[in-house]
């Protein structure tokens, strides 16, 4: 039977970990596409998380056609009510306990180049193709464009009825979740494969070189994350409450991900 692996990545919750372990295991990816995210023949992402519902449709019918079994959509959330009425689509995402996951963005953006932002509290209020603050709200709730007094508990509530939606919902910070678990929900066997890591890369650090960020490179060379402080923290929980709220919820509701059997294979 037809299976389409539909991974939901959360950026920097172990999402390219899980992206290649697909590859590494066989999974075929849609035939151009950006660490997983499908694109068109010029190299330009497929903005899927607009798609009508019957364009929904039509792009798993896609895939199938091309023999496609792994999709991934960071940029935006797709209907998740279409996908988990699709018997061929088998619905997954990771997520992190949100301040360690703005920390670990904002080092990387800011080593790899997609953002000078010297503190955090910058980086908060700067541009960003996806908002930082109640970012699991907005990923999960479909409410991403929406300003953060927009969002409230019904966007909480929305996020967890969608995440029931899913086959399988894994947290970083959940032992075996990452591990044993899976990989027998999938079917997968543990590779080696990279983790796309903040640090340890010798092409960041030359690029870092190239572009004469000299101190940062040496900063990058030593592993040396960037400062944060104690008003960074309180001023996201301020700004993030539901988000927070939304990871406790997920956390006590230990049967996410657990009680909706996987798809025949």
């Amino acid at each position: 039977m037809y299976r389409l692996i539909w991974f939901q990545h959360v950026h920097k919750a172990a999402g390219s970990a899980v992206i290649n372990q697909a590859i590494a295991n066989g999974e075929t990816l849609y035939p151009v596409h950006e660490n997983g995210n499908p694109c068109s023949s010029n190299q330009q992402v497929l903005p899927i998380w607009d798609y009508e519902d019957n364009e929904l449709l039509e792009f798993i019918d896609d895939c199938q056609s091309q023999g496609v079994t792994f999709v991934a959509t960071e940029w935006g959330s797709p209907s998740f009510r279409i996908l988990n009425a699709d018997p061929r689509v088998v619905l997954v995402t990771c997520i992190r306990e949100p301040w360690s996951r703005l920390v670990s963005n904002y080092n990387y953006d800011y080593y790899l180049g997609f953002s000078r932002s010297p503190s955090l509290s910058e980086f908060m209020i700067g541009e960003h193709r996806i908002k930082l603050d109640n970012y699991l709200v907005r990923v999960f709730s479909g409410d991403s464009d929406h300003e953060s007094d927009a969002l409230g508990l019904e966007s909480v509530n929305s996020s967890i009825n969608n995440l029931q939606l899913f086959d399988l919902v894994l947290i970083t910070e959940r032992e075996g979740d990452l591990g044993t678990y899976l990989f027998e929900a999938l079917g997968w066997e543990a590779k080696e494969v990279d983790n796309h890591s903040t640090f340890g890369n010798p092409w960041t650090f030359s690029k870092l070189i190239r572009q004469l960020r000299l101190l940062s490179a040496v900063s990058y060379l030593l592993s040396m994350k960037r400062q944060v402080t104690e008003g960074d923290r309180i001023a996201f929980e301020e700004k993030s409450s539901l988000e927070l709220e939304l990871y406790r919820r997920v956390n006590d509701l230990q049967i996410l991900g657990r009680i909706h059997p996987l798809h025949s294979q």
